[in-house]
């Protein structure tokens, strides 16, 4: 997904090439930039018949999903995995369900929510091998423009290339052309492709934390990087498209935890009142350093991430614990350095699956806030978001593949199996 995109211009010479005339002299030089290409797709390429394949193989998973002894894991862009997971030591690939553009998804009783591009879609799953499209609802996430001409704009391919110009022009260094872009190397096109913790409601459906998507009864709430969409399901085959609530921007995760919606955003933790499901309003803020943050909510406390080396531009690799006993006045317990803080999900024990990066998975006490204690540790692996099903069972998900471990001996943490990313 992409929304409006900020262009900044940066001087960016790369080399520079004189070349001398007979008639006099010119200065040219050697320009390298980056063009973002608009692609572009029609309506009909987008809402293409939905019919389950064969299982595929993970090759860029995105957000995990539980859903009564099968997982559901997002192929970015291109649609969900279903996975049986009865024998968590023998997970079996069952089925593939293409969505284009789909990033995100919730289920609520035998109804799978799910983003394909500016859609809703809602499909039955009670087979999941035959899913039914029961309804769509068209034009409600206006994360993509539309032109009259090409279509939607549903990504930006960049490509590098070198141009000669004139001295005096290297100035200008990004500028439109046909509805792209053009960038120097120091720009970075920013994408919204995470989505925060939602436990929706009963034991059978979880969530990772990255969700954009959540479930509060008959509610279903969806974000971008501005906005709360809401949508009726209490008839779940038909959801309706309530209205739109402003947020404020860099929104990223989002956690329903009773009559209160958490959010996740770039440079804090919004928390929504939701005793009006139709129009949620912001009660509080908890504002930290800029930075990219999953929030999971256990009780009295809220457990927010904070990482670096993203597009949020953060410098800061922390777990921060919320005290959240006055909603009105959240206030920070403590902030615990981490190597590169990811997903994360915490039991009713308090022990805590954090997932970070490329440094893998640890476990964590976090039953007293101001002192947590490293139980243990998977390295050797990328780990991007956790669901834990018991105290000693979780499921990971990362750019190696979906990993499951038991959990019950910490320090000797045993992997339970592995469908590897091909």
């Amino acid at each position: 997904m992409r929304k409006e995109i900020l262009l900044i211009a940066v001087m960016a010479v790369i080399t520079a090439t004189f070349f001398q005339s007979c008639v006099e002299d010119k200065c040219k030089e050697k320009v390298t930039y980056t063009y973002y290409e608009p692609i572009y797709l029609l309506t009909t390429d987008i809402r293409t018949e939905i019919q389950a394949e064969g299982p595929r193989e993970l090759i860029n998973p995105g957000k995990l999903y539980f859903y009564n002894n099968y997982v559901l894991i997002n192929e970015v862009n291109e649609g969900i995995h279903i996975i049986d997971n009865q024998d968590p030591t023998q997970p079996t690939p069952i089925s593939f369900i293409p969505i284009p553009g789909n990033v995100d998804m919730s289920v609520k009783d035998d109804i799978l929510y799910a983003d394909n591009y500016m859609d809703l879609v809602a499909l039955k799953i009670t087979n999941p091998t035959a899913p039914e499209l029961v309804k769509r609802v068209e034009d409600v996430f206006n994360w993509y423009s539309y032109h009259e001409e090409f279509g939607y704009t549903v990504e930006y391919r960049r490509t590098t290339t070198t141009d000669v110009r004139d001295c005096n022009n290297y100035m200008v260094d990004i500028w439109f052309d046909g509805g792209g872009f053009f960038a120097n190397d120091a720009l970075e096109l920013q994408g919204t492709v995470d989505a925060g913790v939602n436990p929706s409601t009963g034991n059978a459906n979880i969530a990772g934390s990255m969700a954009r998507f959540g479930i509060s009864d008959d509610y279903l709430y969806c974000i971008d990087e501005y906005n709360l969409d809401v949508f009726d399901i209490s008839n779940v085959t038909c959801p309706e498209f309530l209205n739109t609530v402003h947020v404020g921007w860099g929104i990223e995760t989002i956690f329903p935890h009773g009559e209160h919606l958490f959010i996740g955003a770039e440079d804090g933790m919004y928390i929504f009142d939701n005793s009006n499901p139709q129009e949620p309003v912001q009660q509080s803020l908890f504002q930290h350093a800029r930075a990219c943050d999953p929030v999971y909510v256990r009780e009295d406390r809220a457990f927010v991430t904070l990482r670096d080396g993203t597009e949020c531009e953060g410098f800061n690799n922390q777990l921060d614990i919320v005290n959240i006993e006055d909603l009105n006045n959240p206030w920070l317990m403590r902030s615990h350095s981490m190597v590169n803080p990811h997903g994360l999900s915490v039991t009713p024990s308090n022990k805590m699956f954090l997932c970070e990066g490329t440094a893998g998975m640890k476990i964590l006490d976090v039953s007293d806030s101001y002192n947590v204690v490293e139980l243990g540790r998977v390295n050797g692996f990328d780990a991007y978001d956790a669901i834990a099903l018991g105290e000693n069972h979780v499921m990971v998900i990362g750019k190696d593949g979906f990993f499951q471990f038991d959990t019950t001996d910490p320090s000797n943490i045993e992997q339970l199996s592995l469908l590897p990313v091909q």
